[in-house]
């Protein structure tokens, strides 16, 4: 049982509330109550008694220091309840039991012949081609800074669609590409084309093709099991299957290119609630999401007083000064309608060198009329 321990007999009392002020939880015997406590652990039944009344103050307690197998079982001595091994891999076709030689740089010639010598032992084909298209996606991602949930989600499509035999006879990385361009639209941090043939260096026709197909094979795989879960009588939430996708919207990129920028939140806030409203201005409705989220952040930076040139927006997303400039030209020409009142005045939060931010329609750069 764990309790704040009391203040300790013979305490004055202009020190008690000293001592009540320490916030560490001490495991006290709430029988003998003695404090300091004397606990004893006994490693063999994994228990923590009191070594003063005998009480068993914690059961199963879990150690967090190294397992070692041992192998007394071979030894003739009985069973042995402590041998373990590795967790099993989901991602992987085979389960991990038995031994693995290791080795790092620093191994002795032996132990790397060893090691060769039961890599070409192991019998699991597909886990030799699992465990290399996952390494794959995991330089990417660090690359890519993308979250590990991300990586993972790519991984198993990528199981899913090796085990069902589709895409046979194509690139292996288009093919991982697509899984990962797929699982950063299904985590909500999507990433343009551009973006991902900057990454993988897959072409982008291949990346729309292929993913469009991987798109349909995993809505229909995921609609078949559970389908087959219900005529087994079991439950299943739809809402938990895998879903279509759809298109990158500005407002889901305005978020990054203001991170990466280093523009403060209320820039981004602003540039997010101005994306969300690109449907309604004539001429950037049909617009690639990359220019009018570039549009929208020079507008919203302009806005708020932290003016960030064409140059940099344009190296971050990847789009030309031109595209940004023109596409700016039909959000300055509809400011009155898009700008609201809330973003006018003193706002939250400061520039990067402390100043406040104050935004004014002045701040705006003028653009030239429509047409010109």
């Amino acid at each position: 049982m764990a309790m704040l321990a009391p203040p300790p007999p013979g305490m004055g009392a202009e020190n008690q509330g000293a001592y009540r002020d320490d916030l560490n939880t001490h495991m006290v015997c709430p029988d003998c109550k003695i404090f300091p406590p004397n606990l004893i652990e006994d490693s063999a039944n994994a228990d923590t008694i009191c070594g003063d009344c005998g009480m068993v103050l914690a059961q199963r307690n879990i150690s967090y220091e190294s397992e070692w197998r041992t192998f007394n079982s071979d030894e003739g001595k009985g069973d042995d309840p402590n041998r373990v091994g590795e967790a099993d891999n989901d991602l992987l076709t085979s389960t991990n039991a038995g031994t693995t030689i290791g080795g790092g740089a620093n191994a002795s010639k032996e132990t790397r012949r060893l090691k060769r010598a039961q890599a070409a032992q192991q019998d699991s084909k597909a886990d030799k081609v699992l465990t290399n298209a996952y390494m794959i996606v995991d330089q990417w991602g660090e690359r890519a800074q993308l979250p590990t949930r991300a990586r993972t989600t790519a991984k198993s499509y990528y199981k899913r669609v090796f085990e069902a035999g589709q895409f046979k006879g194509k690139n292996v990385e288009v093919v991982l590409a697509s899984c990962l361009f797929l699982s950063c639209r299904q985590h909500g941090v999507p990433r343009s084309f551009n973006e991902m043939f900057s990454l993988t260096n897959v072409a982008k026709k291949d990346i729309g093709r292929t993913y469009k197909q991987l798109e349909k094979f995993l809505l229909s795989d995921s609609n078949q099991n559970m389908a087959n879960i219900e005529a087994e009588g079991g439950i299943v939430s739809r809402d938990h299957g895998f879903k279509s996708t759809s298109s990158t919207t500005p407002d889901q990129l305005c978020v990054r290119y203001c991170s990466q920028l280093g523009l403060p939140f209320r820039v981004q806030t602003v540039a997010q609630a101005l994306a969300k409203k690109i449907p309604n201005v004539p001429g950037l409705a049909g617009r690639s999401p990359l220019s009018n989220a570039a549009a929208c952040t020079y507008f919203a930076s302009h806005l708020m007083g932290v003016g960030q040139s064409t140059k940099d927006i344009s190296d971050t997303v990847g789009v030309s000064d031109a595209t940004i400039k023109h596409a700016y030209k039909y959000l300055y020409a509809a400011k009155d309608q898009l700008i609201e009142e809330e973003w006018l005045g003193i706002q939250k939060g400061t520039a990067s060198d402390g100043a406040p931010l104050v935004g004014d329609v002045k701040n705006l750069p003028t653009a030239p009329p429509l047409g010109a």
